[in-house]
C-alpha cells in the first residue's frame, strides 16, 4: 500500500487503540461505529486491505469522504488515486470518479478533474441515470472553466441543455448566455458556421448573434422574433436566459415632453450649444419620419440650480424626461438628492456613484482607459508603463487604467505624468530606465579609465505602454520612445491623440500607435453627421464629439429601461456602442484604430 507516511502513522495508532479497546465480530465488521472520525478511517482502510476488490473500493471511497469532510483533502486525493475503477460496477465507477473529480475541482485543478472523468468508460456513462450523466457534464464544464477554456466549457454546457432537468434549466441557460455574450462576434460567427453543429449548438449561436450583431435594440427585437419563429423546440425558446428575457419583456420609454437642462451662458455655453444642436437634429429627423411627437423645452441650469427647483419646475410643466445637467457638481447634487421623481439622463458622470432613475452619460476618459487596459490584456501583454499628462483628465485616465489592468491580473511597472512644457527626452529616459544605463557607462569609464564599448539599453520587462496625449505632444513622444530603444513596444492610446482630420505627413510620427475613437470620428458618417457637416465646419474636430453626444442622448433615452435590464444589451451610437452598467452609468465601447502611413486605419 502506498499511502503517505503521515496518514499511515495516524491510521496505525488509531487502529491499535481500536483493537485494544473495542470488540470485533467474527466476520471482521465493526460492531459499533467509532466516535473518532480518524479511527473510523483507520478501520475502513484496515478492512479494505483484505476485502474483495469491489468491497475494498467502497471502503476506500468511504474513508476518502470522511477525510474530505475533515478538510484533509490531500490525503483523500492520494487515497482515491489508489482505487482502480476499471473492474467495478458502473454505479461504483461513477461514485469514485465523481469523488476524485470533485476533489480536484476543489483545488481548481481542471486538468486533473478531466483526467479522472475521462477514466469512466463511455458505456458506463451511457448506462447511468440522466441525473448522474448531467453531474459528469457539469463537472467537465467546471474543469474547462478552471483551465480558462471558455469554448469547451460552452460546448459542454450546451450539451447539458438537451437534458430535461427542470430544476437546473434556468441556472444552466444563464451560465451558457454569460459565456456566449463574452465571445467576440467574429469567433461567435465562426462557431455558427461549423458544419457539424448540433441542433442545440446552432440554436444557441444564432440566438447570441441576434443580439451581438444587431445595430440597436429595435433591430435586436426583430431578430429575436425571427429566431423565436425558427427555433420553437429549442430549450432556450422555452426557458430564455434571464438577462435576455428581462430586455425583451421591458417596454421602451415613451416621453411626450422632454427638458434639455443645460447652461445657456458661461464657460459651458458653447459645449451646451453643440449638444443641443446634435439633439435637435436627431429630434427633427425623428419627427419628419413620424417616429416622435415629443415636445422639447429648454431649462437653463445656471438659473435652476437645485434638484428641488428642477423637479418642481418639471412637474409644473408636465415634463416626463430630463436630459442634463452638464456641470459635474450639479450631477453630484442630483445623485445626492435621492431617487429622481422623473427619469433623468445626465450629460456628465460621477465615478462609482449611482441613484435610482438617474442615468449618467458623458464622454468619460475612464471608458477609454478601461478599454485600453482590456485590449492590452487581450493582446497578452501583462506588464505596462503609463505616460499621461499632468491634468485632471490625464490623472483620471491613469487611475482608471491602473485599476482595471491590475484587476485583470496585469502589472503596472511604472507611471509618469508630463506637463505642457515637458522635457519628453528626460522623462521617457527615466520611464524606460535608459538613464540608468547611461549612469552605468559613466561609472565603468571612471573605473577602467577609458570609454568602454557600451550600448545603452532600456528596461527589458515592458510589454506595452499606455499613453494619453493630444496630437502635438504625441507626435513628439512616439519618436522619443523610438530614440530610447522602445520603438517596437506597442503603444495603446486614448482618443485624444487623433484630431479627427487627415494629416498624413504630420501624423507619420504616430505610426504604429493603437488608439480608441468614437464612431463619429472613425466610422462612415451617419445622416445626422452629414447634415451637421453641411452647416458647421467643426464637426470632425474633437469639438464634434459634443454634437455626437447630443445625438446619442436622443437615441438613447427610449431604451434606458431595456438597457438597464441587461448589461449585455446595447445600441450603436455616435459616441460608441452604448450599454448600461450595474450602477446606471452608460458605458461607451469605442472603435480600435492604428496609425499606418500617417492615417488612422480601423483595426479588425
Amino acid at each position: 500500500m502506498t499511502f503517505p507516511s503521515r496518514l499511515s502513522l495516524v491510521l496505525t495508532a488509531s487502529a491499535a487503540l481500536f483493537l485494544a479497546g473495542c470488540s470485533i465480530q467474527t466476520n471482521n465488521t465493526v460492531s459499533q461505529k467509532p466516535s473518532d472520525p480518524m479511527q473510523q478511517v483507520s478501520e475502513l482502510l484496515t478492512e479494505a486491505e483484505t476485502a474483495a476488490p469491489i468491497k475494498s473500493a467502497q471502503l476506500k471511497a468511504e474513508a476518502a469522504r470522511t477525510l474530505i469532510q475533515l478538510g484533509r483533502k490531500d490525503e483523500a486525493s492520494r487515497l482515491l488515486e489508489e482505487i482502480n475503477i476499471e473492474f467495478l460496477t458502473p454505479g461504483l465507477q461513477f461514485e469514485i470518479a465523481e469523488l476524485k473529480a470533485r476533489s480536484a475541482l476543489e483545488e481548481q485543478d481542471g486538468q486533473r478533474a478531466l483526467r479522472y472523468l475521462q477514466q469512466l468508460p463511455q458505456e458506463t456513462t451511457n448506462s447511468l441515470p440522466a441525473e448522474q450523466q448531467y453531474q459528469i457534464g457539469e463537472m467537465q464544464a467546471d474543469a474547462y472553466r478552471y483551465q480558462q477554456n471558455p469554448v469547451n466549457e460552452l460546448l459542454q454546457l450546451i450539451q447539458l441543455s438537451s437534458y430535461n432537468l427542470n430544476e437546473k434549466t434556468e441556472a444552466l441557460h444563464n451560465r451558457i448566455w454569460g459565456l456566449l455574450i463574452k465571445l467576440p462576434t467574429p469567433q461567435l460567427q465562426q462557431l455558427s458556421r461549423q458544419p457539424n453543429n448540433s441542433y442545440y449548438q446552432q440554436g444557441w449561436y444564432e440566438l447570441a448573434l441576434s443580439t451581438t450583431t444587431a445595430r440597436d435594440l429595435s433591430q435586436q427585437n426583430q431578430l429575436l422574433q425571427q429566431w423565436d419563429t425558427l427555433w420553437q423546440s429549442h430549450p432556450a425558446q422555452q426557458t430564455p436566459p434571464a438577462a435576455l428575457k428581462a430586455v425583451t419583456a421591458t417596454d421602451t420609454l415613451s416621453a411626450e415632453h422632454i427638458a434639455l437642462y443645460l447652461p445657456m451662458s458661461g464657460n459651458l455655453e458653447k459645449p451646451a450649444e453643440a449638444i443641443i444642436t446634435g439633439f435637435m437634429t436627431a429630434h427633427y429627423n425623428a419627427v419628419r419620419a413620424g417616429d416622435s411627437t415629443a415636445k422639447v423645452t429648454m431649462l437653463d441650469s445656471n438659473k435652476i440650480q437645485s434638484p428641488e427647483q428642477l423637479y418642481q419646475v418639471a412637474q409644473e410643466r408636465g415634463i416626463d424626461l430630463i436630459i442634463g445637467p452638464l456641470q459635474k457638481q450639479m450631477v453630484e447634487s442630483l445623485i445626492n438628492f435621492g431617487p429622481a421623481p422623473i427619469p433623468t439622463l445626465t450629460l456628465n458622470t460621477i465615478a462609482d456613484r449611482q441613484q435610482d432613475n438617474v442615468y449618467q452619460f458623458g464622454l468619460s476618459i475612464e471608458d477609454e482607459a478601461i478599454q485600453a487596459a482590456e485590449k492590452i490584456w487581450q493582446d497578452q501583454k501583462s506588464q505596462t508603463l503609463i505616460y499621461t499628462p499632468d491634468t485632471d483628465w490625464g490623472q483620471r485616465a491613469a487611475a482608471a487604467f491602473r485599476q482595471r489592468f491590475t484587476q485583470l491580473g496585469g502589472t503596472v511597472l511604472d507611471s509618469y505624468s508630463y506637463s505642457n512644457n515637458a522635457n519628453y527626452s528626460e522623462q521617457i529616459a527615466t520611464l524606460l530606465g535608459t538613464e540608468q544605463s547611461n549612469e552605468r557607462r559613466k561609472q565603468l569609464t571612471q573605473i577602467i579609465g577609458q570609454r568602454p564599448e557600451f550600448e545603452d539599453r532600456r528596461r527589458q520587462d515592458v510589454d506595452a505602454i499606455f499613453l494619453s496625449a493630444l496630437p502635438q505632444a504625441a507626435r513628439q513622444i512616439k519618436p522619443t520612445l523610438a530614440f530610447y530603444y522602445a520603438g517596437k513596444i506597442p503603444v495603446y492610446a486614448t482618443s485624444h491623440l487623433f484630431s479627427g482630420n487627415k494629416a498624413a505627413i504630420e501624423d507619420q510620427d504616430l505610426n504604429g500607435i493603437r488608439f480608441v475613437s468614437t464612431p463619429w470620428i472613425s466610422s462612415a458618417p451617419s445622416t445626422a453627421h452629414l447634415q451637421l457637416a453641411q452647416q458647421r465646419n467643426n464637426t470632425d474636430s474633437r469639438f464634434g464629439r459634443l454634437y455626437a453626444l447630443g445625438i446619442d442622448a436622443f437615441s438613447l433615452f427610449p431604451y434606458l429601461a431595456q438597457l438597464s435590464a441587461s448589461t449585455s444589451a446595447k445600441i450603436e451610437g455616435e459616441t460608441g456602442a452604448l450599454s448600461i452598467s450595474g450602477n446606471n452609468q452608460i458605458v461607451r465601447t469605442l472603435n480600435w484604430n492604428i496609425f499606418k502611413q500617417g492615417l488612422a486605419t480601423p483595426m479588425q
